[in-house]
Formats: C-alpha cells, structure tokens, sequence
C-alpha cells in the first residue's frame, strides 16, 4: 500500500549490484513460500529455452503487439552481439552463449520427485556474505541424483538454524561446507561433516555437467537454483575446467553448491546398492 522504495529495470549486468541484490531476495522468498514485505514481479523469457524460439518473446515484452511488433524484435534478434538482444529485448540477466551447458537443457531435467532421505547438503556464501545457501542432493529411485534448493538466508545465524534443523530431521544427511563456514560446525555435527572448496569445484565440475547433459541429475524446479545454473560461466583452469563467479553475470553460489553435493552423492553408493560389471561373450 505504501512502499518505502519502488524500483523498476530492464536486465542489467554483474555491475547492478543493488538490483541483483534484491532480485535474488526476491527469489530466495519465492522459492521458500513463505510471504514477506518485498515484492517482485518481471516478465522475461524462460530459464534454458532457445533465445531465438519466437513462442517465447511474448513472455518478455507484454506490449507485444501494441507498442513493440514482431518484425522489431526479429530485427533486434539478427544483430551481431545476441547477448544484447536477450538483455534488452528478452530480459533475461544471462548469456546464454557463455553458459555452462547447453542452451535448454536445465529446464529439460526437471523432475516431479521432492522425497528421499540421506545425501548431502552443501553450503556456501555469497561472494560478498550477502546471502547464504543450501542444497541438498539425494539419490532418486531411477539411481538418478536429485537436487534441491534447501534453504536460503541472508544471516550466518539463520543459515545455523537451517543447517540443524535440516540434520536433525534427518539422521542419514551429510554437510558439505566451505572452510570458512567449517570452523564454527557444532561438535555433534563434525562426524557427518566434509569440507569442501575451490579444488573440489575443480575436478568435478566436468562430471556434473556431464550427469546433467546425460539426465543422471535431475531438479525439482526452484528458480533460484536455475537462474544460477543459467547464468554460471565455464573456464578453463589448470588443465580442466570450472564455473567462475568472477566471470559469470550475477551469483552462481547455488550452482557451486549443487556440483559438489551431487558429486559427492554420486560417490558414494545409497541403500546398500552396489556397483555392478557385466561381461558378455
């Protein structure tokens, strides 16, 4: 009824930091269900769907047929630098020609399972200790790996009280945290705790992808953790190659956190199954 602050804004970049601020806030509480004071609404083009796909324009541009036309947006689409049409014209905050893997394929691994037990759930920060995140990986019936935003807070306090709560609730969960967080892991906790950093990101980012270009990781369908997974940028280092937050569009902490729990749940066999080889002659 009275807001103290009314922003409104096309996509911008990683230089829009207020704005990428909030908007993650606002996804984080949408995700979450819980109602709150912050309110967003935006109209932009579907995470992981062909940029050129013209079924999809009209998700971004609601004066479609009004003031803007077709033809305009089909010109816009044919100049040299796409990028600049898809954060002009389609409002989409990433670089679909940058992104990690490819260009539809995130919201094609989409599942309707959000049950198990056990696995892991890794946390990490924001870049700047903004904002802290959870994701839980857990095996599926298929043997498939199944990832799910488990919390977001925006206070190491809270991010403690999801952590606990989600432990213990359930007995069989294992943590993943960053050394930094790891110093102040309760003691009844340290048992069923791994730490976890750049190095791990490392050498299983090239798995995780594979699993998700292969549909051996599925996800239950938060927009945070698609945005994030959108938007993460591959580069090459140290002979292999990894997501990086300094070359990404805006945070990508959820991605990191689901390439290190689904690895880690892909490491280690559940219920008792057991790898099997198969000879034929």
């Amino acid at each position: 009824p009275s807001p103290l602050m009314y922003l409104t804004s096309t996509a911008g970049d990683e230089s829009s930091t207020a704005y990428l601020k909030l908007r993650e806030q606002a996804l984080g509480i949408i995700d979450s269900g819980v109602p709150s004071d912050l309110y967003m609404a935006e109209w932009s083009m579907p995470d992981g769907v062909d940029a050129l796909d013209e079924r999809y324009w009209g998700y971004a541009n609601p004066s479609l047929g009004r003031t803007i036309t077709m033809k305009g947006l089909r010109s816009a689409s044919h100049a040299p630098d796409q990028s600049q049409f898809v954060r002009a014209h389609l409002n989409k905050w990433v670089s679909a020609a940058a992104s990690w893997m490819p260009l539809g394929m995130w919201s094609k691994r989409r599942t309707d399972f959000t049950g198990g037990e056990g696995g892991y759930l890794a946390v990490d920060s924001a870049t700047d200790g903004s904002k802290y995140v959870g994701i839980w990986a857990r095996p599926d019936p298929e043997g498939r790996v199944v990832v799910s935003v488990a919390f977001t807070t925006e206070s190491n306090f809270d991010m403690w009280h999801e952590i606990a709560r989600l432990l213990d609730a359930d007995p069989k969960l294992k943590l993943a945290i960053t050394p930094s967080l790891h110093l102040h892991t309760p003691e009844k906790y340290k048992h069923r705790t791994t730490q976890w950093g750049y190095g791990e990101l490392l050498k299983w980012t090239g798995l995780i992808r594979s699993f998700i270009i292969e549909g051996r990781l599925v996800h239950t369908g938060e927009q945070m953790l698609a945005e994030h997974c959108s938007r993460a940028v591959l580069v090459k280092a140290e002979n292999s190659q990894v997501i990086s937050s300094q070359r990404s569009p805006g945070p990508i902490e959820c991605a990191r956190c689901m390439i290190i729990a689904a690895a880690l749940v892909s490491a280690k066999p559940q219920n008792g199954n057991r790898a099997a080889m198969g000879t034929s002659r």
